[in-house]
C-alpha cells in the first residue's frame, strides 16, 4: 500500500486538504439522517487512509512545505470537530461532545509541547491516539446507520444512544490517553 501511496506522486499538502474535505462532510451525512448515515463510513475511511498517506509522503519528502506542517495538525482537530458536531446532530449529549473535543485538543497541544521540548520519541501509543479516535466513531456511525437502514418507531431513539455510547467511549480514551501521556511525559521530565 505504501508503494502505491508514494507512486501516486501526491503532495502531502494535497491529501491533509482532501482528508479534511471528507470529515467535513462527516456532519452533513448525519443532517441527511436515515441510512445515509452510512455514507459516514466511507467519509471516514478516506480519512483515515489520508492521514496514513500524510505520515509516509511526509516522512519520504525532502522538502516538507511550513505550511502543510502548521495546518496539518488544525485540519486533524477541524476533522474530529466536524464528527464530534456529527454525532451531536444525531443525538450524542453537548456536554459529551464538548469535552471530548477539549481532551483531545489538550492531547494533541501536550505531545506536541513535549517534542518541542526534545521529548521525540515517548515510547508508547495511548489510547487517545488519533487512530482509536477515528476507530472509535467510526463504530458509533456503523452502529448509528444500521440502526437508520433497519428502521423501526424507536429508531430515532436507538441512533441517539449508539452516538452517545461512541461519544462517551471517545471521551473516556480521551482522557485516560490524555492521563497515560502526561505520566509518561512527567516521568521523562523528572530525569532532567
Amino acid at each position: 500500500m505504501g508503494r502505491a501511496i508514494l507512486s501516486t506522486r501526491l503532495r502531502p499538502g494535497v491529501v491533509v486538504g482532501l482528508g479534511l474535505t471528507a470529515s467535513l462532510l462527516v456532519p452533513v451525512a448525519a443532517l441527511a439522517g436515515g441510512p445515509v448515515i452510512l455514507a459516514a463510513l466511507p467519509l471516514i475511511g478516506v480519512t483515515a487512509l489520508c492521514d496514513a498517506s500524510y505520515a509516509l509522503l511526509a516522512a519520504r519528502s525532502t522538502n516538507l512545505a511550513r505550511r502543510v506542517l502548521v495546518f496539518e495538525p488544525l485540519a486533524g482537530r477541524l476533522g474530529e470537530a466536524a464528527w464530534l458536531l456529527a454525532l451531536w446532530f444525531l443525538g450524542a449529549p453537548g456536554w459529551i461532545v464538548v469535552v471530548t473535543g477539549a481532551l483531545c485538543w489538550i492531547y494533541v497541544q501536550t505531545r506536541s509541547r513535549a517534542r518541542q521540548v526534545g521529548l521525540r520519541d515517548l515510547g508508547m501509543t495511548t489510547l487517545g491516539e488519533r487512530s482509536v479516535r477515528t476507530v472509535t466513531v467510526a463504530l458509533g456511525f456503523a452502529v448509528a446507520g444500521v440502526v437508520a437502514f433497519a428502521g423501526g418507531a424507536e429508531y430515532v431513539t436507538w441512533i441517539s444512544g449508539a452516538v452517545t455510547v461512541a461519544a462517551m467511549a471517545w471521551l473516556l480514551m480521551a482522557a485516560l490517553g490524555l492521563l497515560q501521556l502526561v505520566i509518561v511525559v512527567s516521568a521523562a521530565l523528572r530525569n532532567e
